[in-house]
């Protein structure tokens, strides 16, 4: 994949993540708003365990989905139906667990609220997420980056249109919502299997055996890690479900949901650097610092423009109500910045095919995370499960950055913000800017020259 290539493949997955964002945060904005915080938490801890347990046990795939087809880049066939086999073998094993979970005699908190309706529509949501997420990622994988974005966009579009006609003709609840968010991911993966049809028909091959070995031994390292990484993402809101009322679970919810979006660029270089970096791993190689450090920079200059707005706007969007979303939502964007361009360097040690940098950091920031929620969240409620993240993320930030240094041997000097980073951002800024009057300008050209060849028709 040329430079060129990689210019335009971020740009693409960038505006797609615009959308993408702007779509969830409809969504968030819209079941917040209808449900009311109470609802709004039980809705997110029918979701809970699927979204936990399909990353648990998608043995690696969101990563080997998208790093083999560049690695193995004549066995895609054989990649396609490992995906499927892997993803049925993640659906069998994630319902198993959730059912236990449901029908074992032990503690189940707020989780005791859910209906035997809700929980079977759980089962339900596990595999049309985790099939949708992983044919999704071998698109991208394949190098079809703008069309996983689609797959990607069409699910969340579908979604929000659902729950927008609901809202219009008639009420929604906790259940049609859960309802939607399985059913939208149908489209997406009935497009992703129409994208992935020129690696078709799939086959089982003499060496098919030792390919699915390789991505079960990678894919086993990143679960390992998946197990801790997710389990930090959500281990607050799992241990807020046990330790405070439905109605602050709803709160801290929006939260998340809202201080997330500032994951938008990091999560737009990482995802679409990756396969870039595997079919040109020597020369990519070099780009790391570089990403990393304006990865790093716009995250962190994002967040006051992001907090100056992102704060009022709970309010006036969501009412009062959700007042007590503002400030955990605060607290997590900072932490949110700080991960960012960790995500580079994550993905550098991937391409390098060293996951245990993954399963080690992640279970240390599990461990540092799970005991700062245990002493916060008693304390501070929803405000110290957001210290807790805060805290965990930064620790998480500087980890990346020694495993990095310790495979590259990269002086840290070259991981620092630099002068000529901000320079570029500002030139890329005026670029952009220029670009965009130049649009105007010529649109308003072509309006004239229309206007003029339409006057000297009437004469």
């Amino acid at each position: 994949m040329s430079s060129g290539n990689l210019k335009q493949n971020i740009k693409t997955q960038f505006a797609g993540n615009i959308l993408f964002s702007l779509l969830m945060a409809g969504v968030a904005l819209l079941t917040a708003r209808v449900l009311g915080p109470a609802d709004r938490g039980l809705l997110r801890l029918a979701q809970l365990l699927p979204l936990i347990l399909t990353r648990v046990f998608s043995f690696g795939l969101e990563v080997s989905a998208a790093a083999f087809p560049g690695l193995y880049p004549d066995r895609k066939p054989e990649l396609f139906l490992h995906t499927l086999l892997l993803s049925a073998a993640g659906t069998l094993l994630s319902i198993l667990l959730i059912l236990l979970f449901f029908i074992l005699p032990i503690p189940h908190g707020e989780f005791s609220s859910l209906t035997g309706a809700l929980i079977g529509l759980s089962l339900l949501y596990v595999p049309a997420f985790l099939f949708a997420q992983n044919l999704m990622t071998l698109v991208r994988g394949c190098g079809q980056i703008g069309r996983s974005v689609y797959v990607q966009l069409i699910q969340t579009a579908a979604l929000l249109a659902m729950l927008v006609i609901c809202v219009l003709i008639g009420r929604l609840t906790v259940f049609l919502s859960l309802l939607f968010f399985t059913l939208c991911c149908l489209p997406g993966i009935g497009l992703a299997l129409w994208y992935l049809r020129p690696i078709l028909p799939v086959r089982w091959t003499a060496d098919s055996g030792s390919l699915l070995k390789k991505m079960l031994h990678f894919g086993a390292q990143i679960s390992l890690s998946n197990i801790a990484s997710f389990l930090v993402l959500y281990l607050d809101q799992f241990m807020l479900g046990y330790m405070v009322p439905l109605d602050q679970v709803g709160q801290y919810v929006i939260a998340v949901l809202l201080a997330e979006r500032l994951r938008l660029l990091p999560n737009t270089l990482s995802t679409t650097f990756l396969p870039h970096l595997t079919h040109d791993l020597q020369n990519r190689q070099g780009q790391v610092p570089r990403m990393f450090r304006l990865t790093l920079l716009v995250s962190v200059l994002s967040l006051i423009p992001f907090g100056g707005i992102g704060a009022p706007a709970i309010c006036f969007l969501l009412g009062k109500q959700y007042a007590q979303a503002i400030a955990p939502f605060l607290i997590l964007i900072i932490g949110v910045a700080l991960i960012g361009g960790a995500q580079i360097l994550a993905g550098d040690l991937a391409a390098r095919q060293k996951p245990k940098y993954s399963v080690i950091n992640s279970y240390l920031i599990l461990a540092t995370n799970g005991l700062l929620n245990w002493i916060m969240i008693p304390r501070l409620g929803i405000c110290g499960a957001a210290l807790a993240s805060l805290l965990s993320y930064a620790v998480s930030s500087c980890m990346w950055i020694v495993y990095y240094r310790r495979e590259s041997g990269t002086p840290l000097r070259e991981l620092c913000v630099q002068k000529e980073d901000f320079l570029f951002l500002i030139s890329t800024l005026i670029g952009s800017l220029k670009d965009l009057l130049q649009f105007f300008k010529h649109t308003e050209k072509s309006g004239d020259k229309k206007d003029r060849h339409l006057e000297s028709s009437v004469d």
